[in-house]
């Protein structure tokens, strides 16, 4: 017998069998999950990348492989192309140089935000805010600046520093962000 059966006799008897059917598909989701994990997994004979303020390593192998449907700047091996994890820098210094080199002709003002977990980018030109653009942890799902932004009207951009297999490759980060900018 079930708790709720415990609990309530025959009535509690379909609430623990809707119990166990959820459980049984969680288990199902977590193995499936955890087999899809296992078959992405690389390991890197040098050792570990660090994410700069993010203690959690990133196995990686540098060698590039077909571009599959994951595109330039994410997958289970590191592009053999500058990014975010073989430019020896965190990931507030890593964005900041790539705006700073891709966009010399915006003032990008950026801000340290959730102390030190998160990062905003504005990009302004001529005193008018042209884009905004977030780099979080994937652990954090804040909404409030994409709504802010999307209610002024402003291009809003997110990226991920954590996020196990995006690499944010130099050349992805500044296509996807002359895109958002409308230059490219």
């Amino acid at each position: 017998m079930g708790l709720f059966s415990n609990l309530f006799g025959d009535s509690g008897k379909d609430l623990d069998n809707a119990l166990s059917k959820m459980k049984n598909l969680a288990d199902n989701f977590v193995d499936e999950d955890e087999a899809r994990l296992r078959q992405n997994k690389t390991t890197a004979p040098s050792g570990s990348v660090s994410l700069g303020n993010n203690p959690r390593p990133v196995s990686v192998t540098p060698v590039v492989e077909e571009e599959g449907p994951s595109g330039d700047s994410w997958g289970p091996t590191m592009p053999d192309e500058p990014n975010q994890f073989n430019s020896g820098m965190n990931y507030q210094d890593y964005f900041s140089s790539v705006f700073n080199e891709a966009f010399s002709g915006y003032q990008i003002d950026k801000k340290d935000v959730r102390d030190g977990r998160a990062m905003v980018f504005t990009f302004l030109q001529a005193g008018t805010v042209k884009l905004v653009v977030e780099v979080i942890s994937e652990r954090s799902n804040p909404n409030k600046l994409r709504e802010d932004c999307r209610k002024q009207h402003i291009p809003y951009l997110r990226y991920y520093y954590d996020y196990d297999g995006w690499w944010n490759t130099k050349s992805y980060v500044t296509r996807r962000t002359s895109k958002a900018l409308g230059i490219g």
